[in-house]
């Protein structure tokens, strides 16, 4: 298995964006391999590649490619093969690639089935990220009722994700079960806040509540994951204290800040895995108190 300095970066050179290169892109991925390949390794990925910069615009890429080295993961679901990142090197490979976001499923390949993972994804409407921040904390009280650990992220785009680790003891039907009871529960509880609908015409300024990641052969933007928009934010896991700070944007960390925010304050995930819940369990003690 190569080293990810065994990898040859062609064209470092390349614009993405502004003062940004593909040189630039390709040390990020290194330099974030250990916080980002946890949650991100044994999962079929997609790939969001922008192989002429930003401006040329990208194109989503979920087949593993023939012409991929041996030593590059892949599994086969649902009739495609997905290449799957599971190494340092690989990270590198697949930025080399021109690989910018990295999309992945909720579940792992060798329990594909089985999520270990709830998501919400909050999409606030335009100017509404005071609502993005309401909403994640009340996704907080609530999964913590359920007795389902709460941690959160950026999205590097609009809002936030809201996740919850599980024990992948449960199928996607379940865990559809689980979002969508809770997703029920808070639109009911906060009907001037919150919605479900998915067209925009339907929301009247109200946050959509995303609930839609969670079913089989949905992807959702990984940890540490940048993304393909102006300055290159990254989808950051953030503590929940950051939540109620007020300079708070789902694109506040960047390329440029993301390794020096590291360095100074570690990964607000690292105790993701300390202690998974169970969905099963928790949509048992919605439907016992009759939420």
């Amino acid at each position: 298995m190569p080293a990810p300095s065994d990898i040859v970066v062609t064209h470092p050179e390349r614009v993405i964006d502004g003062d940004i290169t593909k040189g630039d892109v390709v040390a990020y991925y290194a330099d974030v391999a250990a916080v980002m390949l946890p949650e991100l390794a044994r999962r079929a990925l997609t790939l969001e590649r922008f192989t002429k910069g930003l401006p040329a615009g990208g194109f989503y890429q979920k087949h593993w490619q023939k012409h991929y080295p041996a030593w590059i993961a892949k599994a086969t679901l649902n009739n495609v093969t997905y290449p799957v990142c599971d190494t340092p090197a690989t990270l590198v490979y697949f930025a080399n690639q021109g690989g910018l976001a990295y999309h992945v499923w909720t579940s792992r390949v060798d329990a594909p089935t089985h999520p270990d993972v709830l998501v919400f994804d909050l999409d606030p409407p335009d100017n509404g990220f005071e609502m993005v921040r309401v909403t994640a904390r009340l996704l907080e009280k609530t999964l913590g009722e359920l007795a389902l650990p709460a941690f959160v992220k950026t999205t590097g785009s609009k809002g936030l994700h809201v996740i919850a680790p599980l024990d992948g003891k449960d199928t996607y039907r379940t865990i559809e079960q689980l979002a969508a009871a809770i997703a029920t529960q808070l639109c009911t509880a906060y009907p001037d806040l919150l919605t479900t609908e998915f067209y925009k015409k339907d929301r009247k300024g109200r946050l959509f509540l995303d609930t839609m990641r969670n079913a089989p052969g949905a992807t959702f933007v990984a940890a540490y994951s940048l993304r393909g928009k102006p300055h290159l934010p990254v989808s950051a896991p953030i503590t929940w204290a950051e939540v109620d700070d007020d300079a708070l944007r789902p694109d506040r960390f960047t390329l440029r800040n993301l390794r020096a925010r590291l360095q100074k304050r570690g990964d607000p995930w690292a105790t993701l895995r300390s202690r998974e819940g169970s969905a099963s369990a928790a949509l048992e003690r919605m439907l016992a108190s009759g939420r």
